[in-house]
């Protein structure tokens, strides 16, 4: 990673297992009728009686990290087996539920999960300091807005936007470790800018200025080339990719006139990130949201 401050990160089994302390939902293994046992892990911290992982086939290549950004840190974890996402996901986002992830989904930022770690250092402080009514004091923190919540992000391994390695300047190992570094800080722009800009969304200008976070850590450059043939917009409109994700009905119907002008706009920041590539993404992202290209 080029420029971004990290805390030192848990790989290979370490990062599930970790996590798993925390978020003891994630011994819940995704099937039919696992939904109480999921309630009561990840409302009430009491792990299934035999809890393991072993529904997560695992790598080596697993990696929880914490990325620091000007809106404080973020918690990032990479699971190089796309099943292992996809169970993941299941159990998380779904309740156990074993309901099909659709394979565009290659990244998700969860928030608000409840921490049990967090609980558990509050109890420890509160009982050292003399507490004795545990119950009482947890009910009163556990009122206060975002008590014991934490934020994650999970991305997963492939190629960014589903562009192939003999699309970019990558070989194709490149292009998979390329394409993970985009990923990551893409979704860590989404999350500094709701912590900073919660109010100010703009679906489609939001995902262009993501991306261009992305391609300056990743790569350390905006090449808009590139960044034209993730979102799949020319000059001349749309010609294929993931714009046409973020367009309501009435954008749908003008496709290729916002897929010009998001390709205007791409073709601007390129001119305005020379001086960008040698300081902050996050500075830049934030000053692109202030003064949008896009207004939509």
């Amino acid at each position: 990673m080029s420029g971004a401050n990290e805390r030192a990160s848990l790989q290979g089994p370490a990062a599930l297992e970790s996590l798993a302390r925390r978020f003891p939902q994630l011994y819940v293994a995704s099937a039919e009728g696992a939904q109480d046992a999921h309630r009561l892990a990840s409302g009430r911290g009491l792990a299934p009686t035999g809890a393991s992982l072993d529904h997560f086939v695992g790598s080596e290549q697993d990696e929880l990290r914490v990325v620091e950004t000007p809106a404080g840190p973020v918690e990032v974890l990479f699971l190089e087996r796309r099943g292992d996402f996809e169970t993941f996901l299941q159990i998380v986002g779904n309740k156990s539920a074993p309901v099909a992830i659709a394979r565009t989904v290659g990244a998700v930022t969860y928030r608000g999960l409840a921490d049990w770690s967090k609980v558990a250092e509050a109890r420890e402080a509160y009982l050292a300091s003399g507490g004795d009514d545990w119950g009482s004091e947890f009910s009163r923190l556990a009122k206060q807005p975002g008590a014991f919540r934490s934020e994650i992000i999970v991305i997963s391994e492939g190629p960014y936007s589903n562009v192939p390695a003999d699309q970019t300047a990558y070989g194709q190992d490149e292009w998979v470790r390329v394409s993970r570094e985009i990923r990551l800080h893409h979704e860590c722009a989404h999350v500094v800018c709701r912590r900073t800009m919660p109010d100010d969304i703009l679906p489609i200008w939001d995902e262009v200025t993501a991306d261009v976070v992305g391609l300056l850590f990743a790569t350390g450059g905006y090449d808009v080339v590139l960044a034209s043939r993730f979102l799949g917009v020319s000059e001349r409109g749309f010609v294929g990719g993931r714009l046409a994700e973020y367009l309501n009905a009435e954008q749908t119907d003008r496709i290729d006139e916002v897929a010009a002008e998001v390709h205007g706009a791409c073709a601007r920041i390129e001119q305005m990130a020379g001086s960008a590539e040698m300081a902050d993404p996050f500075a830049f992202l934030l000053e692109l949201k202030r003064s949008p290209l896009v207004g939509y």
